[in-house]
């Protein structure tokens, strides 16, 4: 770390506009430039500092006056690119309070080189840029959503990204995923979907709401097989959803997989339930076969509380048909965005997992559900969209 420390402070005093942020301003004046340079001779000249730090550079046959703001500019991006890595480095190693300052440091730099009247035309310093300040902004928010006591200042956080350019695609704080999608035509956001928006198959599930709950009940009651695959939510047996199990407090959350990573190959654990799904509901399926989400039943056991998170992209919903919902309601409940809601025996609620949610069962009954992923319902319909975003949410990944 002191290694890093040091090849960071070099940028740091050439820098004069911390605490700044943006803002019209004067371009550095020339005993700034004089540090720059100083940097640069001893760093075996400016071209090999901006190879090793950026990876290459732009073209230097400009006017005199825009290479100065491009000697400045370089320097604002080389120190906003390793402040980021350092906080990368600290988060990773617990050091949450330096990283957060480095976070800030970074959003007030970058900040400077987008909103700089002088690098206005500067279309390639911008969209630099602004990738930083989305991964700074991302950072930042994760490192108050994983701190319990600090779990409030992530939805701050959020509306300042949201304030500074809608940053990481959000555009609620109380939506914040991890990856949000972002295309030219913007997929519709709604916590918890109306009853008259709802697709068809919710009216097949609940119909047949009788024979899925035997077929739940077959997996809680019948052959070792079947109950050896109930296990804890975030146990690492299925493709997705590994650390799920931090936001568990209480007694316990189990799932049985139906389709994903985990589940029993064949159908005679719940034939009715797969067939249906398979008939009404294929893309869920797909999705779950595929390491994109799962199908499950999943069962909440008594005074447990699952804390307020968001789930990691709005490009799926999440579906839950009631299946063993408590007498008392009004006590077991969840919340999607800002509205609370209690589940009803054979009846769906279809809603927008990447809304920070939260379930809370405070009696002393079981509440179990049939849960389903999908695709959000336009990526269905619109399949030029659908693959627009997908590429996109892979170019992001990579």
């Amino acid at each position: 770390m002191e290694g890093m420390q040091f090849a960071l402070e070099a940028y740091q005093s050439a820098w004069p506009y911390i605490g700044k942020g943006s803002g019209s301003f004067e371009m550095p004046s020339d005993d700034v430039d004089v540090a720059v340079d100083g940097r640069r001779r001893e760093s075996g000249g400016g071209e090999q500092m901006k190879n090793d730090a950026l990876g290459g550079g732009d073209d230097h046959n400009e006017m005199e006056i825009e290479e100065e703001g491009d000697d400045f500019f370089e320097t604002s991006m080389i120190l906003a690119k390793r402040l980021l890595f350092l906080a990368y480095c600290e988060l990773d190693g617990g050091q949450i309070a330096s990283a957060r300052q480095r976070l800030v440091q970074c959003i007030s730099i970058t900040n400077t080189i987008i909103y700089s009247s002088h690098n206005a035309s500067r279309t390639k310093n911008n969209r630099s840029a602004q990738s930083i300040l989305d991964d700074v902004y991302m950072e930042l928010m994760l490192s108050m959503e994983e701190v319990e006591s600090d779990k409030i200042l992530a939805r701050h956080v959020a509306n300042l990204a949201i304030a500074n350019g809608n940053c990481c695609g959000w555009v609620d704080p109380m939506q914040r995923p991890g990856y949000m999608a972002r295309s030219t035509v913007q997929l519709s956001s709604v916590p918890i979907c109306p009853l008259e928006q709802r697709p068809i198959w919710c009216n097949e599930l609940e119909r047949n709401y009788g024979r899925i709950l035997d077929e739940y009940n077959n997996t809680s009651r019948g052959t070792p097989m079947m109950t050896n695959q109930w296990m804890d939510v975030g146990c690492g047996r299925r493709g997705s959803g590994h650390d799920d199990h931090s936001v568990v407090s209480g007694r316990g959350w189990k799932e049985y997989v139906l389709f994903g990573t985990g589940a029993i190959e064949s159908d005679y654990d719940a034939p009715f339930t797969k067939k249906l799904l398979r008939q009404h509901v294929p893309d869920a399926v797909t999705l779950a076969q595929e390491g994109g989400g799962e199908v499950i039943f999943s069962r909440l056991s008594p005074r447990t509380h699952i804390k307020p998170h968001c789930g990691p992209t709005n490009l799926r919903w999440t579906a839950h048909l009631g299946l063993v919902i408590p007498k008392s309601k009004s006590d077991c409940r969840i919340r999607v965005g800002n509205e609370w809601k209690s589940w009803s025996a054979g009846k769906i609620l279809l809603f927008d997992d990447s809304f920070e949610h939260e379930v809370r069962n405070d009696t002393d009954e079981e509440r179990v559900v049939l849960l389903i992923r999908l695709w959000h319902p336009e990526l269905t319909s619109r399949t030029v969209l659908a693959s627009q975003l997908v590429q996109e949410a892979i170019a992001k990944k990579e």
